[in-house]
């Protein structure tokens, strides 16, 4: 069992888990057939790079944000709330240049992070159309692909807007805020749910301090 589903049982009983069980598996599928899509079409980043990161902070719904927001208090023991809360220009607050894939929270990233540069969206005609990143300077990386690239497999091409279908189901239509300001939001919530789960279930995270803001229990990266 990997480190997202311990924090699912972590808040077991809760809505919140529920929905985050439900985006796990569609990111499970995400990055299946965004790794089959790229590795077909020879699409990829160069290696090490994290521009986008530098120049982009997502937008994150209640779902994504509040996985976010668990991962840090729970995993990265980080207590704090996310830096440059209301930034959308760049770099993402959660950007770190000198990890292995620049992101501190990898593993429960928002689905944007996990479809920019890696999956096509769908032009008006409803066709899979593929552009490349434009941070992207690597010359062997694929520039555009279209419905003619696609062929017969056009119909069955991941595409953005049916991963946004979806995620909408999951996500209740929720309304999306940057980063900085949503993860913010969902770990003062989350603080609230675990101290409520730990008096419900009879234990104590605080040692005796405020029953309302519990002492994060970390679990293994």
């Amino acid at each position: 069992m990997d480190t997202p589903d311990l924090l699912c049982d972590r808040f077991a009983g809760a809505t919140v888990a529920t929905q985050w069980r439900s985006l796990l598996e569609l990111y499970k599928t995400i990055e299946q057939e965004t790794a089959s899509f790229c590795h077909a079409f020879d699409v990829h980043c160069p290696s090490g790079c994290g521009t986008c990161c530098e120049h982009f902070v997502p937008e994150l719904t209640d779902a994504e944000s509040s996985l976010i927001a668990a991962y840090l208090l729970y995993v990265k023991n980080v207590p704090a709330p996310v830096a440059d809360a209301g930034s959308l220009s760049g770099p993402c607050p959660l950007y770190d240049a000198h990890s292995d894939h620049h992101c501190t929270v990898y593993p429960v990233r928002g689905m944007i992070c996990r479809l920019f540069g890696a999956c096509p969206s769908e032009n008006k005609g409803g066709f899979p159309v593929f552009r490349k990143c434009k941070y992207n300077e690597d010359a062997k990386a694929t520039a555009k692909l279209g419905p003619e690239d696609f062929g017969s497999e056009s119909g069955t091409v991941p595409t953005m807007q049916r991963y946004a279908v979806k995620f909408s189901s999951i996500t209740d239509g929720s309304q999306s805020k940057p980063l900085g300001i949503a993860v913010t939001e969902q770990m003062n919530r989350l603080r609230f749910i675990a101290a409520y789960l730990d008096c419900e279930s009879g234990g104590d995270d605080n040692g005796g301090t405020d029953p309302l803001v519990p002492t994060p229990n970390p679990l293994a990266s």
